[in-house]
């Protein structure tokens, strides 16, 4: 057992010791991040399931700045005793900038700055939201491969508006300030 222990030890730090130095002016980049959440109120008879995937492309127009376009895809369910009480589905696109705070070191910060239209249709009432958000939120990336990296992002600072497209519904706007640890996201970059 040691000797297999020993041995994965040693794979996973050659694997880590080839982790390259981060970015530079010219290189590309692919991240993203998904999730799948599903919930069963035994007590209430509800259940509640959703899915998102947010994949990004960037750029790094020099050593510390990228800029990218990211798309946003999700769903929503709400059963109560068998029946859907709610059911929608979400839509995001937009743009971003970074800042890298030490963009060739195996372990990196950054502020990200990004602006979205989000589309959201929610089939049981029947009616569809449209609204934009800009919002900053910091990152870190941590390099485990000379291509791939795991990032993690910190909550956000945001304001969005938004409208429904039913008569008499009115706009809406938010401010967000979530700098905690319940609202981490994680996800991976591949360099390429």
């Amino acid at each position: 057992m040691k000797k297999v222990i020993f041995s994965f030890v040693m794979i996973a730090t050659a694997f880590v010791s080839n982790a390259q130095d981060g970015f530079s002016k010219g290189s590309k980049f692919l991240s993203g991040n998904f999730g799948i959440s599903s919930s069963d109120n035994k007590d209430e008879v509800t259940k509640t399931s959703s899915f998102s995937v947010n994949p990004s492309v960037g750029y790094f127009i020099s050593d510390n700045l990228a800029v990218g376009v990211g798309l946003g895809i999700g769903s929503n369910k709400v059963t109560v005793d068998g029946d859907t009480e709610s059911e929608s589905s979400t839509m995001s696109f937009g743009g971003f900038g970074r800042y890298y705070f030490s963009p060739k070191s195996k372990f990196t910060m950054f502020g990200h700055l990004g602006v979205n239209y989000n589309s959201s249709d929610e089939k049981v009432a029947d009616f569809k939201t449209t609204g934009i958000e800009a919002f900053v939120a910091p990152g870190f990336n941590y390099w485990i491969s000379n291509k791939l990296a795991l990032e993690a992002v910190i909550g956000k600072i945001g304001y969005s508006t938004s409208k429904a497209d039913f008569d008499g519904a009115e706009s809406s706007s938010n401010f967000d300030f979530g700098l905690n640890l319940s609202s981490i996201s994680f996800g991976m970059v591949m360099k390429f």
